[in-house]
């Protein structure tokens, strides 16, 4: 089976205001084939046959991650393509056709101390609330990447590394979704401890270090010890994270701390945040639990018991059912894909948040598919920017895409892409898909993303 990375997240913003509504184009990964496709959304929301708009070939392998911009004068927007070894942006042109506008640095041609062979592999993206940086969590310099973006065309700025600040994350972090939220950037990690973490960005879009401090050496081994043979970060011979007893040789890549983080959950994928509560999916145990956040948007912080800290409990969880690999939100219910049994599971949750213990509903198994990322239609621009969007009422001074009231899922092995109604009311799918795109064989879509045109897609 191709099995390529999943990616958690949503997540889009405006560079500009949104051109005038016309027609509706959903953009999907071909990630087998290291192309980008494009399919024409009717009035009702469902594919027009036969409208596909011409593929546009990425320059680098394995796409994984798209996020859309509306664009300056011009052009209908700016979609941003994660790629295993780069960030490619393609301006979105008359009826939806794809341009290659311009890409991020390669990691072989950044700084001597990156290792050549050691690719981007780009898990999730994200754009700061302004719409001028983009934040790329990269798996193999474990890092994230701040990237200022040109205002008049989208075009990612490249000084000599192409990001200007950056986050250092541990070695072999895992990156896995992220997330911006009131000047805070969120962040899933896998490594154990797996953990949800976030760190402040600044007035100006930064993370806090320059790319010299998140392009040093790579991890070394820690020599004898309690710690011997195991990665190390520092030379402190006291730290958990050192070498006790022992040294770390040379001289390791110093960490970004976060000011909060909630540690101990088990291998966290995506996650969303729905007033103070975090919705995590904990690949490992199976669940989707919830957790508190303090006014400040920061995690309440853990307590010492003994000589152990204590982390405050989940507000609600779910029973063990399935691992997923994406969660939306709409209306009062989440939305969560599971690859393996061919499905998507929906949990309304109940007046004060909490989660059901079991789905609420689930579409019909397929095992002919594997679901992995879904998006639905949200608002661009206007006071509801970025919300959820049954109808354009719902989106005032913005546009709501024609799109309205359906989720859109990539449907992985099955080489399409797949359409679900949603109930206006509370965001419960229906039980089959009531549009999908034509096969693209070999194809292999996982993640998608809709853009409203100012002309028809045809």
């Amino acid at each position: 089976m191709r099995r390529l990375a999943l990616v958690g997240s949503l997540c889009t913003t405006l560079l500009a205001a949104p051109p005038a509504a016309g027609g509706t184009i959903l953009y999907a990964t071909a990630a087998s084939l290291n192309r980008v496709d494009g399919f024409c959304v009717g009035a009702g929301g469902g594919f027009v046959p036969g409208a596909n708009i011409v593929p546009a070939d990425t320059k680098g392998t394995e796409p994984r991650r798209l996020l859309v911009a509306p664009g300056p004068g011009g052009v209908d927007g700016v979609l941003y393509v994660g790629e295993r070894d780069r960030v490619e942006a393609f301006t979105i042109g008359p009826r939806g056709g794809l341009k290659f506008l311009g890409s991020t640095t390669l990691i072989k041609d950044e700084l001597p101390a990156i290792k050549n062979e050691l690719p981007m592999d780009v898990m999730d993206m994200a754009f700061n609330p302004d719409g001028r940086t983009l934040y790329v969590a990269q798996n193999g310099p474990d890092r994230i990447a701040a990237y200022p973006l040109d205002p008049k065309t989208g075009l990612v700025l490249a000084p000599k590394t192409g990001f200007t600040s950056c986050i250092q994350g541990r070695p072999n972090a895992a990156y896995r979704a992220l997330l911006v939220r009131n000047s805070l950037l969120y962040v899933s990690e896998q490594l154990t401890p797996g953990r949800i973490a976030n760190f402040p960005i600044d007035a100006g879009g930064g993370l806090g270090h320059d790319p010299t401090e998140c392009s040093g050496q790579r991890p070394k081994v820690c020599n004898a010890g309690s710690r011997a043979r195991q990665v190390c970060t520092t030379d402190d011979t006291d730290a958990t994270t050192g070498c006790p007893g022992a040294t770390c040789p040379g001289c390791c890549v110093a960490l970004t701390l976060p000011i909060s983080e909630r540690r101990r959950i088990e291998r966290p994928r995506s996650f969303l945040i729905l007033d103070d509560r975090v919705y995590v999916e904990e690949v490992e145990t199976k669940r989707i639990k919830a957790f508190s956040l303090q006014p400040d948007g920061l995690f309440p912080p853990p307590t010492m018991v003994g000589k152990r800290l204590r982390w405050e409990k989940p507000v609600s969880r779910t029973a063990s059912v399935l691992g997923y690999a994406d969660l939306v939100l709409f209306r009062s219910t989440l939305l969560a894909s599971q690859f393996e049994k061919g499905r998507i599971d929906a949990y309304r949750l109940k007046p004060d948040g909490r989660l059901p213990r079991q789905p609420t509903r689930h579409t019909k198994e397929d095992v002919r598919t594997s679901p992995v990322r879904m998006t639905i239609s949200r608002c661009s621009g206007g006071s509801n920017d970025g919300l959820a969007c049954a109808s354009a009422m719902e989106c005032p001074g913005g546009t709501c895409p024609s799109a309205a009231n359906v989720l859109y899922v990539a449907a992985g092995e099955l080489d399409r892409v797949q359409a679900f109604r949603l109930r206006q009311s509370d965001g419960l799918p229906s039980p089959a898909p009531f549009s999908q795109t034509d096969e693209q064989t070999g194809s292999f879509p996982n993640d998608v993303a809709l853009a409203v045109l100012s002309d028809e897609c045809r």
